[in-house]
């Protein structure tokens, strides 16, 4: 890897591109297009020109491996937690250190370099910058309404370190909101909490939501996410909000019908369905390397699974998967610099 890759992946940490900000987003962005297209054979293929940011960059063929990189990052919290500066960016002889290092920027300027360096070849391959990743591949799903891709392989870059991922579950996320009656605190009988409507039909009734197993995805899972509702003590809540994080193996409909079958004063939402992705077995351009239980996170490729030509899909990058969305987040160097060694040998086999 190259000073000029470690200060890309440097000022991009630097840059704070939390959800949601897409001019923060997208000045990133024309960072690493900026430096992706100082190699000649490297240009900006398409780009958004509404919605949220994306650009794909990369060499005019189409038939190398794709790798899809998200700009955005999570919110760094309590800054109190970190003992660094979250955007500091700082590095010493083991980490770099700072918010998206790991999550994902350190496999984007991975794959960047790697591709500047395959292009000097005569080999092919492309790159997928996308946005608002973290909260529903939001990015992905715009470009994907917009592209048709037919790469070899797909490459998600996430933090994997350097093992073959061949997929992850899926996400439903349910917005459930229960509607009752308002009454003086003192006489509740006249009432209809919404509350405990939703406690007792809805959190009360979890164990009855159906959930599937796969033999490498795993088990399905749901988490409560967020409960809100009420606006005073002495108040009968006339309504409450419940979410809920279904991780999927088999698609939400099984989810989105229970939950749309709990009661007539329950209303259910669906906020995000992502479908899981899996490939079937180790790509043969990857033969010999190291293997990785699914991800447990979702990642882009959910979106963009049906744009890419029936392409195997891997995540494969650099970094401790503990990192991500931890205070003190930090990058191991030398993670990242073998992934960019591994994403070259692999650009350079696919055009054998």
């Amino acid at each position: 890897m190259t000073d000029e890759a470690l200060a890309l992946l440097r000022d991009l940490v630097r840059n704070d591109t939390t959800s949601g900000d897409s001019a923060a987003q997208a000045a990133a962005q024309e960072l690493a297009v900026a430096y992706a297209t100082a190699t000649p054979g490297v240009r900006v293929l398409r780009r958004s020109t509404a919605g949220r940011p994306w650009v794909l960059v990369g060499t005019d063929s189409g038939d190398g491996p794709l790798f899809v990189c998200h700009i955005d990052t999570v919110p760094v919290g309590s800054p109190a937690l970190w003992d660094r500066a979250p955007f500091s960016a700082d590095v010493d002889e083991e980490f770099l250190h700072g918010r998206g290092s790991v999550d994902m920027k350190g496999g984007l300027v991975a794959a960047l370099a790697a591709l500047r360096n395959a292009t000097e070849t005569g080999a092919h391959a492309q790159v997928l910058i996308t946005s608002d990743e973290e909260i529903g591949c939001l990015g992905a799903a715009e470009a994907s309404a917009s592209l048709e891709l037919t790469p070899r392989i797909v490459v998600v870059p996430e933090a994997t370190r350097n093992r073959v991922s061949l997929g992850h579950r899926g996400a439903t996320w349910l917005r459930l909101a229960a509607k009752g009656e308002a009454a003086h605190g003192s006489t509740p009988q006249l009432g209809l909490n919404a509350i405990r409507l939703l406690a007792d039909r809805a959190l009360g009734a979890l164990d009855s939501l159906p959930l599937a197993a796969d033999d490498y995805l795993g088990e399905e899972t749901v988490n409560v996410g967020t409960f809100e509702g009420g606006t005073a003590t002495n108040i009968v809540p006339a309504s409450a909000v419940l979410t809920l994080d279904v991780r999927t193996v088999d698609g939400g409909a099984p989810s989105i019908a229970w939950a749309s079958s709990l009661d007539p004063a329950i209303s259910a939402e669906v906020d995000l369905d992502l479908p899981a992705v899996r490939t079937a077995r180790l790509p043969e351009l990857l033969s010999g390397k190291e293997s990785a239980p699914a991800a447990t996170y979702f990642t882009d490729a959910s979106a963009l699974a049906g744009s890419v030509g029936g392409a195997p899909i891997v995540i494969w990058g650099p970094g401790d998967p503990r990192e991500m969305h931890a205070a003190n987040e930090k990058l191991a160097l030398e993670s990242w610099r073998r992934a960019s060694r591994d994403y070259l040998e692999l650009i350079l086999s696919a055009a054998r």
